[in-house]
């Protein structure tokens, strides 16, 4: 099975990190699982076989258990098996690699299960103390697979503002224990096996500076559960990862990181977050155009197949756009991780063009996939809205997307706070400049850039401009990175198919976004890219 969106082997090219033969026949056999195997299972997870909670056992006891059907429960586990949660810790492989798999995770749900559990691995291997790692990594890596972990902030009162966390920590005075107490409000994963948790330590400052991070095992030290599941949510989608409410209750727990470095390692484990979130978005959109493609080809209308028709086309086109413009930008911070990850304390150039990186991708891909999952429930028709099929998941998994890990003001403001501190992005800006005077860009291409370079440099509007000013940036990354590859960069030169490719995709992704005059797709165009998918 081929890899999805076209121009990902040019756009591993150009940053240094060309896909080897032994790592692409990992990826397509990876996909090939997703496809044949993975996306059954979830569907009728979705349909039949939801996770539930189980209060009573044979001797008349609350387990708390989570129950996972066994079909995915098997899933799950192949799934970690390919160190999709490990691998960068383990030294398996690299970061970006590990993002590629949840790229192709189709199923939002099971990446979010994939997900916390790398938040969880990274966040102990980080900032865990070296007695801490060697009492629970063994643990966690067990058997080449991890035990599943979770990541637990929100709380019913908060949202976003984690500063108003009111779960505490008390220090037990033995082997570094804490005992943590409060409620937590939307658990993903909640089955875990190990967390980590923000709670507030006695006599730490209230607001986001006196958060700490804490490592914290689903038994405790003597035996018995160490926190309380109160039930389990009844969703929209993303049915294949089970989440719940917690209540911590005197919960042992271990701190990650020191006092000095603050809400940091908690701030780390959410980017990483938001980097899969960026990552699952643009699987949904190449999911969304696959199945758009192969029902637009089988699915005849006034006597032809629907894909032969114009404006049906130009649909298709746009979605393919969507799904690889997604691609490119999820692959940004998926890209610039590995070089960052071990820095510490985390205020590095380079990791806070990370941290730039990744709240754009966050917020344009999820905007993106929903968007596209809209589009495709269009294009199938009365058939896309019944449940019976499988794009009705599909858009009800997307609709997540934008609120997961913070929504987009969240991202906007976070970005927005970390351009006045050092303006990362003006690194993106300095290359988007260059490729705008290429005198051979095609006049809708170069005027899309100096648009979003002038919106980029506006310095009116502060905050309130946050969000309007990282979308301007996000999209003028899209494009850069589009004409970039439109000159032949990682690959055979400007007459390469990827290259043809890259510029249609950046003249259609001009049209779609700043319209206008003139803003009728060419058909041969769309006729070139759709033939290439």
């Amino acid at each position: 099975m081929p890899l999805p969106f076209p121009l990902l082997d040019a756009h591993l090219a150009i940053t240094g990190k060309p896909l080897s033969p032994e790592v692409r026949t990992r990826l397509e056999a990876y996909a090939k699982f997703v496809e044949t195997e993975l996306e059954p299972v979830t569907y009728e997870v979705d349909r039949r076989a939801r996770p539930y909670l189980s209060h009573h056992d044979t001797l008349g006891g609350d387990p708390e258990e989570v129950v996972l059907n066994a079909a995915h429960r098997a899933a799950l586990q192949k799934i970690y098996q390919t160190g999709i949660s490990t691998g960068p810790a383990e030294g398996r492989h690299p970061w970006w690699e590990t993002f590629a798999l949840g790229f192709l995770t189709t199923d939002v749900g099971c990446f979010c299960s994939a997900t916390v559990t790398m938040a969880t691995v990274f966040s102990l291997v980080k900032y865990g103390t070296e007695e801490l790692k060697a009492k629970f990594l063994p643990t966690l890596l067990e058997n080449g697979a991890a035990r599943q972990g979770a990541t637990w902030a929100t709380e019913a009162q908060g949202g976003s503002d984690l500063g108003s966390n009111r779960a505490r920590a008390k220090p037990t005075g033995e082997g570094g224990r804490f005992l943590l107490n409060g409620e937590k409000y939307f658990c993903s994963n909640v089955g875990a096996e190990f967390a980590v948790v923000t709670a507030r330590p006695e006599g730490a400052p209230e607001g986001p500076k006196g958060l700490r991070l804490f490592f914290v095992p689903a038994k405790r030290e003597k035996g018995g559960p160490n926190w309380k599941i109160r039930r389990l949510k009844e969703k929209l989608g993303t049915t294949s990862v089970p989440t719940g409410e917690v209540s911590l209750i005197d919960t042992e727990g271990y701190q990650l990181g020191t006092d000095q470095e603050g809400l940091y390692p908690t701030m780390e484990m959410l980017n990483v977050s938001r980097v899969c979130n960026a990552m699952g978005s643009a699987g949904v959109l190449y999911r969304a155009l696959q199945v758009a493609m192969e029902h637009t080809r089988a699915r005849e209308a006034f006597g032809r197949p629907l894909i032969d028709h114009p404006l049906m086309a130009v649909d298709l086109a746009r979605l393919a756009t969507e799904a690889e413009t997604a691609g490119l930008l999820a692959f940004e911070p998926a890209f610039a991780f590995d070089a960052v990850w071990k820095d510490r304390p985390a205020r590095t150039p380079g990791f806070l063009l990370f941290r730039y990186a990744t709240h754009a991708a966050k917020l344009v891909t999820a905007d993106q996939a929903v968007r596209g999952a809209c589009a495709t429930m269009e294009i199938f028709g009365g058939p896309g809205y019944l449940e019976e099929f499988p794009v009705a998941k599909l858009v009800r998994d997307a609709l997540v997307v934008p609120v997961w890990e913070g929504g987009a003001n969240r991202q906007s403001l976070d970005a927005w706070e970390v351009s006045v501190r050092a303006h990362p992005e003006n690194a993106w800006l300095e290359q988007a400049a260059k490729v705008r005077d290429r005198a051979d860009l095609p006049e809708g291409v170069q005027g899309f850039l100096e648009r979003r370079l002038q919106a980029a440099q506006d310095p009116v509007g502060g905050e309130l401009a946050a969000r309007s000013k990282l979308q301007a940036i996000s999209e003028l990354r899209q494009m850069t990175l589009l004409a970039r590859l439109a000159e032949g960069a990682g690959s055979g030169g400007r007459s390469s198919p990827e290259a043809q490719r890259a510029r249609a995709f950046a003249e259609i992704f001009a049209v779609m976004r700043d319209g206008g005059p003139g803003s009728i797709v060419p058909m041969v165009m769309v006729a070139n890219l759709l033939s290439a998918i």
